[in-house]
């Protein structure tokens, strides 16, 4: 019986034309950001190669003009040797470059991890994190450190390349995808694909009249295809997604770490508050999370479908709950309703915030956890299935498919 409810869902599902355009745009956009957007993108911490020729050059005359000049002593009023300090930064300016004329990426990770830093570069931080953040302080020092934490970890791969400082490989794209906007757009066109499934047995009802199987069974039967179709497509457009940029960029170390946060003690942006755990890691449980949060809103959407009973306003209410965390305040709070955010599914919905361990960072805590999260969803989704239940009863099959507007 469940091979008929599969193939009716996924007939229904597949003819739909408004999936079709969906899953057209998708490829698109994968194409779009591919091609067109991600060759934009650099590291915050790339050093322009043109300015830093004009800085080695300034440096150069400084140094050179002072040694003509004879004016190679300390300043007695400021106590700066301007010879030396010209000197200083002209030699160290030249090493940077040197290495970005040759290509030495592992040279200047070498270079970055000594004292000296060009300063343009630090202020190009500081004016891209101004700019990103806009005056969010916490969410700028955060940013700041993961940064430059995750600069070093690059440091001990073997034979980093270009792309893998920009973060633009493969496994960098995948792990950036699930820790910003990925999970908010996999929930997103969850629930596009989804609202109208079972609210559409209302303009066939006839077809129902005579199904052998109970009415709870095949809501079930029908949001475990959904899930099928969905997670099957979502994989193909991840796979796509992956294989394309690895062809572009390169595959990406698998033993690369990323940088993830765990309050200990003192300055919440303290180094020994930063971690690093392999980019594996962050994949694997985004995938855990995402089967778990595909599952729970696509019963949820079963739950809006009985109580709506128009897929439009069954879609408005399922994205009106994804963004819910976003509407009522913007994520960051430790405390909802008098009781621990971490008890509440909702701040586990971008839960890129979770593994980063950002949200911690925010509410200066090690309350959000991936074992936490699971366990907050696991528990969420039972409630629902009661709920569920408890409708289904009410609402039966005749009542539902009856009640035509």
């Amino acid at each position: 019986m469940f091979r008929t409810v599969f193939l009716e869902t996924f007939k229904k599902l597949y003819r739909n034309k408004k999936n079709r355009l969906l899953f057209l745009l998708a490829f698109i956009g994968i194409i779009l950001y591919s091609f067109l957007y991600l060759p934009t993108v650099n590291n915050p911490l790339t050093i322009d190669a043109d300015e830093l020729a004009l800085e080695t050059e300034s440096a150069y005359g400084m140094k050179e003009s002072r040694l003509a000049e004879g004016d190679i002593a300390v300043n007695s009023f400021t106590g700066v040797d301007t010879y030396s300090l010209a000197k200083y930064d002209y030699e160290n300016n030249f090493m940077f470059y040197d290495a970005l004329q040759k290509g030495d990426i592992s040279r200047l990770f070498e270079l970055k991890s000594t004292d000296y830093v060009p300063m343009f570069t630090v202020d190009a931080l500081n004016d891209y994190l101004e700019r990103k953040h806009d005056g969010q302080f916490l969410d700028m020092d955060f940013e700041r450190a993961v940064i430059n934490n995750n600069l070093f970890a690059l440091s001990e791969i073997d034979h980093p390349t270009t792309h893998e400082f920009n973060g633009k490989t493969g496994i960098q794209q995948l792990y950036s995808f699930f820790l910003n906007y990925g999970p908010l757009i996999l929930l997103f066109i969850t629930i596009f694909v989804a609202s109208e499934v079972l609210v559409d047995d209302r303009k066939h009802h006839t077809l129902k009249a005579g199904q052998p199987l109970g009415w709870r069974k095949y809501i079930f039967y029908q949001s475990v295809s959904v899930f099928i179709f969905i997670a099957t497509g979502i994989a193909f457009f991840l796979m796509f997604f992956f294989l394309l940029i690895s062809l572009l960029y390169g595959f990406g170390d698998m033993s690369l770490l990323t940088t993830h946060y765990a309050y200990t003690e003192g300055y919440r942006a303290a180094e020994e508050n930063f971690f690093t755990a392999p980019v594996i890691d962050l994949i694997l449980k985004s995938l855990i999370l995402t089967a778990v949060l595909l599952y729970l809103f696509i019963r949820l959407n079963a739950v809006l479908s009985l109580i709506f009973r128009h897929d439009v306003i069954v879609m408005i209410a399922g994205f009106a709950i994804i963004a819910f965390n976003r509407l009522y305040s913007g994520g960051g709070e430790d405390r909802f309703l008098g009781l621990g955010a971490h008890l509440f599914p909702q701040n586990y919905f971008e839960f890129g915030n979770i593994l980063s361990g950002r949200q911690n960072f925010l509410t200066l805590s090690n309350n959000f956890t991936f074992e936490t999260g699971i366990m907050v969803l696991l528990i969420t989704i039972i409630i629902i299935e009661i709920i569920l239940g408890l409708l289904a009863g009410w609402m039966t099959r005749q009542k539902f498919v009856r009640q035509v507007d």
